[in-house]
């Protein structure tokens, strides 16, 4: 079963909720900007800054987190994967609208290392969820690709993705 279990302080201890399906607003959970820990069971879970899955967002997977650091006390609603995440496939483009020099990706890869680096503008998840990140190695702000996603514009983060991955099924 997919769940996700919050906590109000660091390393598993203080208050604590356990979630199966999404939550549009922590607030009505008491738990809005007051998760300092999680544990994660199953597909992954995407945490939203503010309520109605909006704002900056990253994602967790299977496993256990003690401390957040700096999305310490952040969060406003979480979100199910509930994708099917086997053979994930997108397709990036250097321009806007679907445009331009265009890359096929089916694996996890640093865009600098195949001469796209800081040239994507839109995209289109042909399968899968992706993750699409503003650094190299998985550094940076996280920007989540859904399968039903295809964003022409990146807006704020036009010609900044430097690393994007697939998010893969448990074992």
């Amino acid at each position: 079963m997919n769940r996700i279990i919050v906590y109000s302080r660091e390393a598993f201890v203080g208050r604590s909720a356990e979630f199966n399906l999404d939550i549009h607003d922590l607030e009505e959970k008491t738990f809005n900007n007051d998760i300092a820990s999680i544990k994660v069971i199953g597909n992954p879970w995407v945490a939203y800054y503010y309520k109605n899955f909006a704002g900056k967002q990253r994602v967790f997977e299977a496993g256990e987190y003690a401390t957040l650091a700096l999305d310490k006390d952040q969060f406003s609603s979480l979100k199910r994967i509930t994708d099917y995440l086997g053979n994930p496939e997108i397709q990036l483009f250097a321009n806007i609208n679907y445009q331009g020099r265009s890359m096929t990706i089916r694996n996890e890869v640093n865009l600098q290392s195949i001469g796209f680096n800081d040239k994507a503008s839109s995209h289109k998840v042909i399968s899968g969820v992706w993750i699409l990140y503003d650094g190299i190695n998985r550094q940076g702000s996280q920007f989540i690709a859904f399968s039903s996603n295809q964003v022409s514009n990146y807006g704020n983060l036009d010609n900044k993705v430097s690393c994007v991955r697939p998010l893969l099924p448990e074992p």
